[in-house]
């Protein structure tokens, strides 16, 4: 009986760490983007608007539409709980264009239209790493505008939208990355 129990036990433990390591893979290809980075960037006069963002979490817009059904261009509309929804829903990993700069603020576009998202550096331990901008945070949701209307943001992979971040692919950063030597200089004679 023990015997199974430490199998079993083994079994659990092993799947466990399996299941955790598959999502670290699939973002090993990308690096978080950051003020550092952003100003790494400019520096070497890259126009953020030609860099390829992506968001490293999965993310679900929301609108209650009440009762009426509204026209709708962007995501889908269900009933739900006798209310029209409308939701958005930008995959894990979604390629995004920056439309626009302000200051430290990055306008990122997932799709045509007026739909760019804020993101900018965060506060406390996400200080430098860019995250989504928004309005009246409440149990880890904010309000963000989109399409020009008001949606309620939230993580769809995680229990905190502020903790959903812009990323970049590191081979983009590889590109950026200069070889150099140090000249051990020439001397006279010998």
């Amino acid at each position: 009986m023990r015997r199974i129990l430490a199998v079993m036990l083994c079994f659990t433990s092993l799947t466990v760490l399996l299941s955790s390591c598959g999502g670290s893979r699939k973002l090993s290809g990308f690096v978080p983007f950051t003020r550092d980075l952003k100003q790494k960037l400019e520096k070497e006069n890259i126009d953020l608007k030609q860099v390829q963002f992506y968001v490293d979490q999965k993310l679900i817009l929301n609108r209650n539409l009440g009762n009426q059904k509204v026209v709708v261009n962007s995501g889908v509309v269900r009933l739900e709980n006798g209310k029209y929804i409308n939701e958005v829903i930008i995959p894990t990993l979604t390629p995004g264009l920056c439309n626009a700069v302000e200051g430290d603020k990055l306008m990122i576009s997932f799709e045509q239209g007026n739909n760019d998202l804020a993101f900018g550096p965060g506060s406390g331990y996400s200080f430098n790493q860019y995250v989504l901008y928004g309005t009246e945070w409440k149990d880890g949701t904010t309000l963000v505008t989109y399409d020009s209307n008001k949606y309620r943001a939230r993580c769809g992979s995680c229990s905190d939208i502020a903790s959903a971040t812009l990323v970049i692919k590191k081979s983009v950063l590889d590109k950026m990355e200069r070889k150099s030597r140090t000249l051990k200089g020439r001397t006279v004679g010998k």
